[in-house]
């Protein structure tokens, strides 16, 4: 059961939330329920287990592993909170950024993928706690109290960056969700672990990006403009190219929002012409096809220009969620472009673009490459960068 502050959100006290300079007086008793909840989140896996039910003793010491890492967390939360405030000298906005980052830990990664129902046969009392709060306690937040706090509640870069291995009709993905999103231009072709080391950016996960010419080996151009906040220089694309284009998905990247839009090779090969679309842009590249679009799989025949796209092949790809974290993964096994579209709407994805695949697909998360193969060496990548100052590459 979780109990909650008798606080009715009243519209003078909504007011309050949205005017940060007469918050002091909603946030704390939203702050004491959002930790109450987070502590009962992760202590009653560890309290279910009856005195006349047995535990294991690998599970009690994960369970004395977690419960040590989440003090951990609380503590260095605590110390954000006294910094931030101390810093604006306003301790209403200290507590706003403990509340998003406390919503973030609590529903991060949410949705229920085929591994976690299977799971629920092993351990079933864990799996069902944590279906009751996705169901309950997550909508709450991400309609009702997320866009009181966040100013673009479509999108949610204060994530901690989490690995998911799953599989979803028959095929095995790799997803990789949170943090916030930056792409990185190298000067070269390298392997994934080398591009991100080589940026300086402490990136904890990252995908290869969009398609690059093949003409020689150490080329860095790539096909269609491009812009990354890592070089923070925007490179044209080849005119040639770019009408072959017309009509992909162009990757649009701010500080704190995500467009993925028509590319039109007359108007987007500026820079100028991108910054109309997004005047604070700090990334931009096309990607190879839409895979889904609010929530929806693109059909098979949305595919026809894309080559190969009836192949089963290794596929890379990033996206947004359903709860508007950055999310970036790719297929074990191969598909086609048309089922994998089908299969990132079941696990979550409300829109997704295809990144380059075949022999350049490619993942690493913390420092590591996450395929059984050496992939083609690419100068281009999208990564996740934490918002967590303990977590890093």
């Amino acid at each position: 059961m979780i109990f909650i502050p008798k606080t009715r959100f009243t519209g003078k006290n909504l007011q309050s939330i949205t005017d940060l300079g007469n918050c002091r007086r909603v946030f704390p008793s939203l702050l004491s329920f959002l930790v109450l909840t987070y502590y009962l989140s992760q202590f009653y896996p560890v309290m279910a287990n009856s005195p006349g039910e047995k535990t294991t003793g690998e599970n009690k010491q994960i369970c004395s592993n977690n419960i040590e890492e989440k003090h951990q967390q609380m503590s260095l939360l605590t110390n954000r909170v006294i910094e931030a405030s101390t810093w604006v000298g306003d301790p209403g906005l200290g507590l706003k950024a403990a509340i998003i980052t406390l919503g973030s830990q609590l529903f991060s990664n949410t949705s229920i993928t085929e591994d976690t129902k299977s799971s629920a046969k092993s351990n079933n009392k864990l799996v069902t706690h944590k279906i009751i709060a996705q169901r309950t306690v997550a909508p709450l937040w991400q309609k009702t109290i997320l866009p009181l706090l966040n100013p673009n509640p479509g999108f949610q870069f204060t994530n901690s960056v989490n690995k998911i291995n799953t599989t979803i009709n028959g095929i095995d993905l790799i997803l990789i969700s949170g943090g916030k999103p930056i792409t990185i231009h190298a000067d070269s072709r390298y392997q994934l672990p080398e591009i991100v080391a080589k940026s300086k950016t402490n990136a904890v996960a990252a995908v290869d990006g969009t398609f690059f010419s093949l003409k020689f080996l150490t080329s860095n151009t790539m096909i269609g403009p491009v812009l990354s906040q890592v070089s923070n220089k925007f490179i044209p694309g080849n005119n040639g190219e770019n009408k072959k284009l017309n009509g992909r998905p162009l990757v649009l990247i701010s500080s704190n929002a995500v467009r993925y839009i028509p590319f039109k090779a007359d108007k987007h090969n500026t820079f100028a012409g991108i910054r109309q679309e997004m005047a604070d842009v700090t990334d931009a590249f096309v990607a190879g096809a839409w895979l889904v679009k609010d929530g929806q799989p693109l059909p098979p025949s949305s595919f026809k220009t894309l080559f190969g796209a009836e192949v089963a092949r290794h596929r890379a790809f990033w996206g947004v969620n359903n709860f508007g974290a950055p999310t970036i993964g790719i297929s074990t096994k191969p598909v086609t472009s048309a089922n994998l579209a089908v299969i990132l709407t079941k696990a979550g994805l409300k829109d997704s673009v295809m990144l380059d695949s075949g022999a350049s697909t490619s993942l690493t998360y913390k420092g590591e490459s996450l395929v059984g193969y050496i992939p083609r060496p690419v100068p281009h990548a999208v990564a996740l960068v934490s918002p967590n100052l303990c977590e890093s590459s």
